[in-house]
């Protein structure tokens, strides 16, 4: 049974100013004002000492089997040259040697510090016999050492629908793969097993939730192989077993028709499910720039893509389509007004990261109807995005704001950091912690506090028809809450990323609690 909790002597944001107290029962908040009711009675009384309360946070869009199993893979993010890479493995392979063909993984490595991409010729000395993949902090460029190409049977002949798997001087496979290829990899690795993945939701899930975290929208289908009743069956055993201290809206990548239409025949519908497992959208991946010469490079075709879209979107399921660049966006835009056309309907569709886009694109989105989940800790990596031509369309988040195109945030993890205020912090000065670039990048392009903070709140609840139930501290909607230690609206906007996370509550059940708050 969920807990009477009245949270009181607080700085709580409500959409009629700020209130000081709140009641929860029976997982919702019934009241919020300058102090709590007789019907606090019996309540566990909180006192905040002047903490502020927000709603829970949401993240739009992260994987999160891949982010918790990314914990316990090389971390390769702070590598600033390849010696530095090669360092991590060779520690890693020396620390914790592998039977022979078991693969060393790893992520976070971003060659924009390190003058060049690594191959397979810096890896295949540390690792002859086992196989490596090392995956780029966006998830969609690798590196694989030789023992992995022979393994995964890769030729200089081998072709993978929408991946790219680059050659060397002499002609073979280099170890750099890109798009399906990086899938393909992922697929050819034995996949976890629902005992492992309860083990790590078990021992990471709270660590999310320590992050303000109530909401996640996952892609992570290709952790269960693709199968869509496994996933289901999983998220709801969780929270039967009291693992799922979050609610899960499942992103369904089914890249293709075959897939899409058994998930169909089941009679699923976005926004089906139970109050912490939540049929999300249909999750395509288009395109991304990546490189100073690409324009985004596509995974599906345009007649193919039409037809996913149309599917999905006839049947009233939303489509959230990945779409870094502006080519594979334009494809992306193509393909909603075919389906609108040829079947009209409000359906909330979502271009995920909308990184480069330009007026015209801005506003065919608009009259769209289509929304965009924005990743601003990606901002500051404006040097790996293209021509220098096509920065003044890098992020335009502010534009889109301006335009009505409603936005919301995620944070790509384990691409990018889980923590929402991470992403406030990069949203709001549009600079990574060191403060880098100076003044921000495109500055114009900045957002207020509140804008920024509704990215993660309301504009997520919406996204997924929840927006009567969640996103707002208001009498009769669920108790899913933040406390932070310090208000936002009164942070430099520089300290925002160094708020204290003080308790998190979902569904009225504390979910985490710091050890300085009031038991």
């Amino acid at each position: 049974m969920r807990n009477k909790i009245a949270l009181v002597g607080g700085r709580i944001h409500t959409p009629l100013g700020l209130a000081e107290a709140l009641l929860i029962e029976g997982g919702r908040i019934t009241e919020a004002g300058s102090s709590v009711s007789r019907r606090a009675e019996g309540a566990e009384i909180i006192d905040l000492k002047g903490r502020t309360v927000l709603p829970g946070f949401s993240d739009s869009h992260m994987h999160l089997m891949n982010w918790m199993e990314s914990q316990e893979l090389l971390a390769l993010k702070p590598c600033r040259t390849i010696d530095d890479v090669k360092a991590v493995l060779g520690s890693r392979i020396a620390e914790n040697p592998l039977l022979e063909g078991e693969w060393y993984r790893g992520q976070g490595w971003d060659q924009a510090f390190m003058g060049r991409m690594p191959n397979r010729n810096d890896l295949d000395g540390l690792s002859p016999f086992n196989p490596v993949l090392l995956t780029r902090f966006c998830g969609h460029v690798a590196v694989v050492n030789s023992a992995a190409i022979e393994a995964l049977g890769l030729t200089s002949d081998t072709s993978i629908d929408g991946g790219v798997i680059e050659l060397g001087e002499d002609g073979e496979p280099s170890g750099i793969l890109s798009g399906a290829a990086v899938r393909y990899v992922y697929e050819s690795i034995p996949y976890l097993e629902n005992q492992d993945m309860s083990r790590l939701l078990e021992k990471y899930g709270p660590q999310a939730a320590s992050f303000g975290l109530t909401e996640l929208n996952s892609d992570d289908m290709g952790m269960f192989g693709y199968d869509f009743r496994r996933s289901i069956d999983f998220y709801k055993s969780a929270k039967k077993e009291g693992n799922l201290p979050f609610r899960v809206r499942q992103q369904f990548s089914l890249p293709s028709r075959e897939l899409l239409l058994d998930f169909l025949s089941e009679g699923w519908q976005t926004g089906d499910g139970t109050p912490f497992f939540q049929i999300g959208p249909l999750k395509l991946v288009c395109g991304y720039a990546d490189t100073p010469v690409e324009l985004g490079a596509a995974v599906h075709e345009q007649d193919e893509l039409n037809e996913l879209i149309f599917i999905a979107h006839s049947a009233g399921m939303q489509v959230a389509v990945h779409a870094i660049g502006d080519e594979a966006l334009e494809m992306c835009l193509d393909a909603f007004e075919t389906a609108q056309l040829a079947s009209p309907g409000i359906v909330r569709h979502q271009i995920v990261q909308t990184q480069i886009a330009d007026d015209g694109q801005l506003n065919r989105m608009k009259k769209l109807g289509i929304g965009a989940v924005i990743q601003p800790n990606f901002a500051p990596y404006h040097d790996t995005a293209g021509p220098k031509y096509r920065w003044k369309a890098w992020n335009p988040w502010k534009t889109m704001l301006r335009k009505g195109i409603t936005l919301s945030a995620g944070s790509g993890a384990p691409n990018e950091d889980l923590r929402p205020l991470y992403g406030l912090h990069a949203a709001v000065t549009r600079q990574n912690l060191d403060h880098e670039p100076n003044g921000g990048w495109l500055p114009e392009e900045k957002l207020t506090v509140a804008e920024a903070l509704s990215l993660y709140t309301w504009s997520g609840a919406w996204f997924g028809g929840n927006e009567k139930r969640r996103g707002e501290i208001v009498a009769g909607r669920d108790a899913d809450l933040v406390v932070l230690n310090e208000d936002p609206f009164l942070t430099k906007p520089s300290e925002l990323w160094k708020i204290g996370i003080a308790m998190t509550i979902c569904g009225g059940c504390v979910t985490y609690r710091s050890d300085d708050i009031g038991h």
